[in-house]
């Protein structure tokens, strides 16, 4: 079935939006998705917390050492919860498609999808469901996200982005749009994500009743206007976030102008402050020349290190 015959056999068109049958939030029907990679007591945390509200939790691992594994043996005791062991670090992206094969092989409506490290609030999906109820032509929804110093996110109804951890989304969007872009590995997918939410007639609305604490990088003490901009990164990260960056420039430029050019002011001004405030900025900065190079020669996937 091509793109106009699943336009046509799942959604009518208003304006310019895309509309799906309504679906409601029925928590059986709602399969979260938990990507773990040596997450330790992390994982236990965050799959604790959606225990009783979603159908099935799937844990996807990605090459974790045996410490880790032993926490999932012992999640996987409990009913509802499944682990899949990957043996390697596939990525986050590949992770996040194993629980969308899995959703539609089990039926469920919507997909949530979950970081090791993101602890959602006990009414998460409650809240989801009522947003819902009272507009049920959303698709795709975010939460209000809070750390440990502050909770930020409180602007209700239709956002830019959402981030992949927290994130609701139907089911049957995926057959649309397509699934998420492993050769980005990790970062941004959540953009590349959510543009081609909005690039076919959807939107991202944020939910404030539904809460999730979420740190962004190591946990740094540091002016709230300095944290907007900078959140420390191993160097490897950094080369992530820049390669695919321009990815995102190459792809959404000329369709979304705004938001590509706010995010790449929020590159230039990160790309200062890590000479100030990164522990190991020459490693930073050579891993950042090295993802703009590896862009430049159209490499994606996972980050190899250089022989010395």
């Amino acid at each position: 079935m091509n793109d106009a015959d699943i336009t046509g056999a799942l959604s009518t068109l208003r304006g310019d939006e895309m509309v799906l049958p309504p679906v409601s939030v029925n928590s059986e029907f709602v399969l979260a998705v938990v990507v773990s990679y040596n997450g330790l007591e992390q994982t236990r945390r965050g799959v604790e917390a959606l225990r009783g509200q979603v159908g099935h939790i799937l844990i996807v691992d990605n090459g974790s050492e045996s410490e880790s594994l032993h926490v999932l043996e012992s999640l996987e005791r409990e009913p509802g919860i499944t682990a899949e062991r990957l043996g390697e670090n596939r990525g986050i992206g590949y992770a996040l498609n194993r629980g969308v094969q899995r959703a539609r092989d089990m039926g469920c409506s919507w997909l949530l999808t979950m970081d090791q490290d993101s602890v959602v609030d006990g009414s998460l999906i409650e809240a989801y469901r009522a947003a819902v109820e009272q507009d049920p032509s959303m698709v795709c929804l975010a939460p209000r996200i809070t750390t440990e110093t502050r909770r930020k996110g409180a602007v209700e109804g239709v956002v830019s982005y959402a981030i992949t951890s927290g994130n609701l989304v139907r089911v049957s969007v995926f057959d649309q749009i397509g699934l998420y872009d492993e050769g980005f590995f990790v970062d941004r997918i959540d953009f590349d994500f959510s543009l081609r939410i909005r690039r076919a007639g959807y939107s991202i609305h944020r939910v404030p009743a539904a809460l999730m604490r979420h740190q962004l990088g190591d946990a740094v003490h540091l002016p709230r206007a300095v944290r907007k901009y900078y959140a420390r990164h191993s160097p490897a990260r950094s080369y992530y976030m820049f390669r695919n960056f321009m990815y995102l420039a190459e792809r959404y430029l000329f369709e979304f102008p705004g938001f590509i050019v706010k995010l790449g002011l929020a590159q230039i001004v990160l790309l200062l402050l890590i000479g100030f405030l990164d522990p190991s900025p020459l490693a930073s900065y050579r891993a950042v020349a090295r993802g703009l190079w590896d862009y430049a020669l159209r490499r994606e996937g996972r980050y190899v290190e250089q022989a010395a």
